[in-house]
C-alpha cells in the first residue's frame, strides 16, 4: 500500500505523472513516492492529482551515480523543492546528460548503430534523456531485438558504448541530499553487483555521508536477499525503503505496489527525518 519507488514521463517512465498517479489509485496504493531519475519535472503534477485522489504523496528523485567504476542509484524523499543548490545541481545533471548521450551515440556509430537526436527525441516525453530511449531508439530502427539486448550488449556499465558519469558520485549524492533536509536510502542493492563485504564497504561510506535507509524490499531480489538486506540495516543503523520502481512499458512485467514498505517503516522514516 506504500510505494517508494517509481518513474514517469518526467525521466524514464511511459506513463505522465498523472497517469501514473491514477494508476497508483487503481492498484490500491495509499502513500506513493514519484523518483524520477535526476529531475522534479513531474513533481507538482503528480501531487496535484495525488492530492485530488486522496493519495498520500512524498516527492522524490533517483540519482543515478558511479561507485568505483559501478552503477549505484540513490534515492532522496522530502526534498526542498525551491533550494537553490538542488536547482543547480538538477540543471548542471541534464547539461550532463546531453553531453553522455551525444558520446554514447558516436560510440554506437563505430557499430553501425546510427541513431539521431531527433530519432531519440520521438521517444523522449519529458527533457530528459536516459539510455532506455536509446534502447528504445535502437529497437526502433532494428539495430536490436529488444532493450534488454540493448543494454547487455551497448548500455549497461562496461557495454560496447558505455561512457561513464561525470558529475555526482554515490557519496556525493547522499552527502548532498542530507545537506538540504532530505532522506537518503541506496536504491536496490542488488543492482549494484556488490554483495558481502564489497557491499558493506559501500554502506560504510555512505553511512558516513548521512545514509538513512537501503532499499531492501524491490522486485528483483530473493526473500534471502531481503533478510540480508535487513541484516546490513540492523548493524548500521538504518531504515527500510521498498518500492516497485515502476517504469511502465519500459518494464512491463513489474506492477505498481508489487513492493513496498508498511505503516509502521514509514512513520520510521519520518521520524528520522524530524
Amino acid at each position: 500500500m506504500i510505494d517508494l519507488h517509481m518513474h514517469s514521463t518526467a525521466s524514464d517512465g511511459t506513463l505522465t505523472p498523472t497517469e501514473l498517479v491514477e494508476e497508483a489509485k487503481k492498484s490500491g496504493l495509499k502513500v506513493m513516492a514519484l523518483t524520477d531519475h535526476d529531475t522534479l519535472d513531474g513533481i507538482d503534477e503528480a501531487r496535484k492529482r495525488a492530492s485530488e485522489l486522496e493519495i498520500e504523496f512524498i516527492n522524490g528523485i533517483e540519482f543515478s551515480t558511479e561507485y568505483n567504476e559501478g552503477e549505484v542509484h540513490i534515492l532522496g524523499y522530502f526534498l526542498d523543492e525551491k533550494n537553490i543548490k538542488l536547482l543547480e545541481l538538477l540543471d548542471k545533471l541534464k547539461k550532463e546528460r546531453v553531453e553522455r548521450t551525444e558520446k554514447i551515440l558516436k560510440k554506437l556509430e563505430k557499430y553501425k548503430c546510427y541513431i539521431s537526436m531527433e530519432d531519440l527525441q520521438k521517444e523522449v516525453k519529458g527533457d530528459l534523456i536516459s539510455r532506455a530511449h536509446i534502447a528504445n531508439a535502437m529497437m526502433a530502427k532494428g539495430f536490436v531485438y529488444s532493450k534488454a539486448e540493448a543494454f547487455k550488449i551497448y548500455l549497461r556499465t562496461g557495454g560496447l558504448a558505455s561512457e561513464p558519469k561525470k558529475e555526482l558520485n554515490a557519496l556525493e549524492a547522499v552527502s548532498f541530499i542530507k545537506s538540504i533536509g532530505g532522506l537518503a536510502s541506496l536504491a536496490h542493492p542488488k543492482l549494484t553487483g556488490l554483495s558481502g563485504g564489497t557491499l558493506e564497504k559501500l554502506v560504510i561510506l555512505l553511512k558516513e555521508q548521512g545514509l538513512d535507509a537501503i532499499e531492501v524490499y524491490y522486485p528483483e531480489q530473493t526473500q534471502k536477499e531481503t533478510e540480508i538486506y535487513k541484516i546490513l540495516c540492523d548493524k548500521f543503523g538504518l531504515l527500510y525503503t521498498g518500492g516497485s520502481d515502476f517504469h511502465g512499458m519500459n518494464r512491463p512485467d513489474t506492477l505498481l505496489g508489487s513492493k513496498g514498505i508498511s505503516e509502521e517503516e514509514l512513520k520510521k522514516l519520518k521520524n528520522r527525518l524530524k
